[in-house]
């Protein structure tokens, strides 16, 4: 508890300090970007436009381990951080309600067109998450292992975990400082974020991603793979996770909604001002005038409020682990899957395709974002982990593509007895 009170004092402390230089970094911001902007060399605003959306590789990769690999919880508290990441920037956003550069500064380009708004960065803030926590969920060897316990009898996973030559541990590290530097640099030269909008996103990403490391991830692993073992001390599995979780959604969808209701009605009521921003979104989108608006689901603090429901996916998944009651076997799936052929393994990922199916859904534009929010995005959220963690398994078992220890294999027992009950 020692590293939380002290890295939430030092959060505090750089917190006042960045309300009491806001204006300075924003008046310091806008000389800096100018000059990268009028002195780019041949290439440059490609390189950073490239580090501006690499950032999306890690999440890809952690999807491809949940589909291929054996780590598959793992995979999933990798989704859930990031997860977590987006949720908590969009609240901040909301909270800070503070415009990009491009849409204030006549004299910086809007290369990039982010239509939300700027405080803190988001994408500084989930590279810190992204990179670094890629590294210690699936390569722990490159961190200082976080020794904390579930409880005494709890059993160790009989899978070892992969380890990381020195020198490559110390080059990861490295790479992954420099795609987060290179990550906030690019978004200061896109004319989307200030200095001290990076640097607010850093300091967030880093609290985030070291207390988890810390105080969370070993506990959930553990915890996650007690529940997912098949044992009769427990019959019902995921039920507190399922209740705690339930909760916390509660009170983010509560905060998400608050603060979406102070942007709509208390803040920002500069008509002359908020014209101006999405004139300046209309431009960089190169939309006719009058398409963004207040109420376009896509711009301000509506596009902030979407992010902010992401954590639907984390709330709807674990709910779709505790209905389906599925069980999963680490050891026995990997031996499985080694005698599979190329033939069958591709197969089973085709089962995958339907997560695609309601993506359809996030094209539509209603420009009214409770209908958005409650009827199609949070829906399509629902539907893909339902989907992942209760019709995906028996799928695969209906047409002999399970394996052994299957991930989330239901439990027809639970239901058999729940019904004579």
């Amino acid at each position: 508890m020692n590293f939380l009170i002290i890295s939430t004092l030092a959060l505090i402390t750089y917190l006042t300090l960045d309300i009491i230089f806001n204006d300075y970094l924003w008046r310091m911001n806008i000389d800096f970007t100018i000059f990268l902007q009028d002195n780019s060399f041949r290439g440059e605003e490609f390189m950073f436009t490239f580090f501006s959306y690499v950032i999306q590789l890690p999440i890809i990769m952690g999807g491809l381990h949940l589909m291929l690999s054996s780590k598959k919880i793992e995979s999933i508290l990798y989704i859930f951080i990031c997860i977590f990441g987006f949720t908590s920037n969009g609240l901040l956003k909301n909270a800070y309600h503070q415009p990009r550069p491009y849409w204030v500064e006549n004299n910086i380009k809007g290369i990039g067109c982010n239509m939300e708004f700027g405080k803190p960065s988001g994408h500084a803030q989930t590279a810190v998450i992204i990179y670094y926590s890629y590294l210690f969920i699936f390569y722990p060897s490159t961190f200082i292992g976080n020794k904390q316990k579930v409880s005494d009898n709890q059993a160790i996973s009989n899978v070892q975990e992969p380890q990381l030559k020195k020198g490559l541990a110390i080059f990861l590290n490295i790479f992954a400082f420099f795609c987060i530097i290179m990550t906030g640099l690019s978004r200061v030269f896109l004319g989307v974020h200030t200095i001290g909008q990076v640097t607010l996103g850093w300091i967030y990403g880093l609290y985030i991603v070291l207390n988890y490391q810390i105080y969370c991830h070993r506990f959930l692993l553990q915890y996650i793979k007690n529940q997912l073992q098949l044992n009769g001390e427990e019959h019902v599995r995921f039920q507190r996770l399922s209740v705690s979780i339930s909760a916390i959604f509660i009170l983010v969808i509560l905060t998400d909604l608050t603060l979406l209701e102070l942007n709509r009605k208390v803040f920002n009521q500069d008509e002359e001002e908020v014209t101006k921003w999405l004139l300046k979104i209309t431009e960089c989108k190169q939309k006719e005038i009058g398409y963004y608006t207040r109420d376009h689901t896509k711009v301000l603090y509506n596009a902030c409020f979407t992010n902010g429901t992401l954590f639907t996916f984390i709330f709807s998944f674990i709910q779709g682990c505790f209905f389906g009651q599925g069980s999963f076997n680490e050891v026995e799936y990997s031996n499985s899957m080694k005698d599979k052929t190329l033939k069958f393994k591709l197969i089973r990922v085709l089962f995958y395709i339907p997560l695609a199916v309601p993506l359809p859904l996030l094209a539509i534009q209603t420009y009214n974002i409770y209908i958005t929010a409650f009827l199609i995005f949070i829906p399509a959220i629902f539907i893909q982990c339902w989907y992942l963690t209760i019709v995906y398994p028996n799928l695969l078992k209906k047409f002999n593509y399970h394996l052994k220890g299957e991930f989330l294999e239901s439990n027809t027992d639970y239901y058999e007895s729940l019904s004579q009950t």
